[in-house]
């Protein structure tokens, strides 16, 4: 595993069709999905910021396709099991699970024994709640993926959250990091757990504002080449984070009915593809799950671009490229 690796990542099977950027002709070139570029020892943050990028391009793809396949081996049992050839055949399907013996000790057994309509109908209604669960899913790996990227730009500028009285210890032992190994070590210790209280608190503050924040702190911007990009920014792509949030707290809290708060984000072009009605039921359902991928599929390859574009302004306008519009 490189560094910036995570336990998500190793469910990526996606490989990664990456352009490196020798020359500004390559951008003629259509059908680009990541950019790979060079960066200064100064900015070194935006190509480490851009290796996760495409990183977790593939594993937010990987996941979704993960959950896709559990959920069509839910109707792939379900037809197996109300198949004639099962009902005739007078076949069972069990459940086994661990319950205690005539002596007490456990074993493993089966719990539940149904016949094939059953068992049928059982791996259909199942499908919402794995739909639900696979939308959680994916937001924890999105949460993780914006804490990753800020925390590469903190590394690169740690001071930027260590103002304030409180901090005076922290300042000086950065001040004083090169003066020996000792200082060194010191610095990288209280370091580490600066970063690490920072990390906690700003999970309470959701992944709307944390990535607000982010966008504050490193100036990106939507890509110039962008049709219609002087009509939304990067604060439009938060609200969408949020009303993602939205959606995976309903589920986690058991809502039954679809909130105002929720029908409100559906109703503009934040909300993407999600539609939900105030009253009615809460579920999530498969297509709610491939919009959180089309999001993510189309997030990660606009921040690629903007990073793009803090080393090469502009860049990505077709004014300045052979690009099409």
């Amino acid at each position: 595993m490189n560094q910036y690796e995570t336990s998500w990542t190793e469910l990526n099977f996606i490989e990664t069709e990456l352009t490196q950027i020798y020359s500004l002709d390559t951008l003629s070139a259509h059908e680009i999905k990541w950019f790979v570029f060079e960066c200064s020892a100064e900015n070194q943050w935006i190509c480490d910021v851009n290796q996760v990028v495409m990183d977790f391009g593939g594993v937010f793809h990987s996941i979704f396709l993960r959950w896709a396949v559990t959920v069509n081996g839910l109707y792939v049992a379900a037809e197996k099991y109300q198949s004639g050839e099962w009902l005739e055949g007078g076949h069972t399907f069990s459940v086994s699970g661990i319950r205690k013996s005539h002596d007490g000790t456990p074993e493993f057994v089966p719990v539940r024994v149904w016949d094939g309509q059953i068992a049928a109908s059982i791996h259909e209604s199942s499908v919402p709640m794995l739909a639900g669960w696979a939308f959680c899913n994916m937001y924890s790996c999105l949460e993780e993926f914006i804490f990753k990227i800020f925390r590469l730009y903190l590394e690169a500028h740690p001071l930027e959250i260590c103002d304030g009285r409180e901090f005076g210890e922290l300042r000086r032992a950065y001040r004083e990091r090169e003066r020996s190994e000792e200082k060194r070590n010191e610095w990288h210790t209280l370091w580490a757990e600066r970063l690490e209280s920072w990390h906690r608190k700003k999970v309470y503050k959701g992944i709307e504002k944390v990535f607000i924040h982010f966008c504050e702190k490193t100036g990106i911007k939507i890509p110039s080449g962008y049709k219609n990009k002087d009509k939304f920014d990067y604060s439009d792509i938060a609200r969408t984070l949020g009303g993602i949030a939205l959606i995976r707290n309903c589920f986690i809290h058991g809502v039954t009915t679809v909130p105002q708060e929720l029908e409100d984000f559906c109703s503009d072009f934040r909300g993407l593809f999600f539609r939900f009605n105030a009253g009615e039921k809460f579920q999530i359902t498969i297509q709610d799950l491939a919009t959180l991928e089309y999001f993510t599929d189309t997030f990660t390859t606009t921040l690629n671009l903007s990073l793009f574009e803090l080393i090469y302004p502009g860049m990505t306008d077709p004014k300045n490229l052979n690009l099409p519009e």
